[in-house]
């Protein structure tokens, strides 16, 4: 079972995050952001020598849970989308490296899936696998933080999505789409991952993005965004 003290203080380090998700929701990485990050980084270089990797093509779909098992996923090389399987919008990218489902928390019913977009690495194994090696190598600390980045990246799309306004949403979207990779994102056309995203129309997300660019907000190339310069915060 993992440290509950530890539990306990990575808790409190993270109301500090959502403290600030809910001050706004937009803002860049924190320091603190990058230090879980970090973490996530350290849990996958511990895990690694003992998971199987894998080169996989593009479009290759993994469920995270499957004939009753639930299943983590390690993403070493490539670019993954996550998806609903009840719902068309894109719930999100893997970030490299990338580790989704090794909490075990998401239930059968929300019918989560990954699929890659381009030829990528990844490795499987089941949850309980997992969570018996992470026990036997005392690495509860470091999946606890990781959780946490996950729950607070879940907690700021949360309070974007909810009430806010179609500006507001799409200038997170637009931060989000800047802080990928770069090779993802000049193949992607930012109106369509905005789209994907939210349940926004085209025509309202490219009327924004184009005066957006029209007030040196944004720097657009073919519909490639390019650089991001200071948000307005409202509209």
């Amino acid at each position: 079972m993992p440290d509950l003290q530890r539990i306990v203080l990575n808790l409190k380090e993270f109301s500090v995050t959502l403290a600030l998700a809910m001050k706004d929701p937009t803002t860049l990485k924190s320091q603190h952001d990058t230090s879980l990050l970090y973490a996530t980084a350290a849990l996958f270089e511990k895990l690694s020598p003992y998971l199987e990797f894998n080169i996989v093509p593009a479009q290759t779909r993994f469920d995270l849970f499957k004939n009753g098992t639930s299943y983590c996923y390690f993403v070493r090389n490539g670019w993954f989308s996550i998806h609903h399987s009840a719902d068309p919008v894109l719930l999100g990218t893997l970030q490299l490296p990338g580790i989704i489902g090794i909490g075990g928390a998401i239930p059968e019913s929300a019918g989560l899936y990954i699929e890659s977009k381009v030829e990528s690495e990844v490795a499987m194994t089941t949850v309980p696998e997992m969570h018996a090696l992470i026990n036997e190598l005392d690495l509860w600390e470091m999946l606890s933080k990781h959780i946490f980045r996950m729950t607070g990246s879940i907690f700021t799309k949360g309070v974007l999505l909810t009430g806010n306004s179609s500006y507001e949403i799409i200038r997170f979207h637009l931060i989000e789409l800047m802080n990928e990779p770069e090779e993802i994102r000049n193949i992607t056309v930012a109106v369509t991952y905005v789209q994907q995203k939210t349940r926004l129309s085209r025509s309202t997300i490219m009327k924004m993005l184009a005066q957006l660019k029209q007030g040196g907000y944004v720097t657009l190339e073919n519909g490639i965004l390019k650089k991001v310069h200071k948000l307005p915060l409202k509209y």
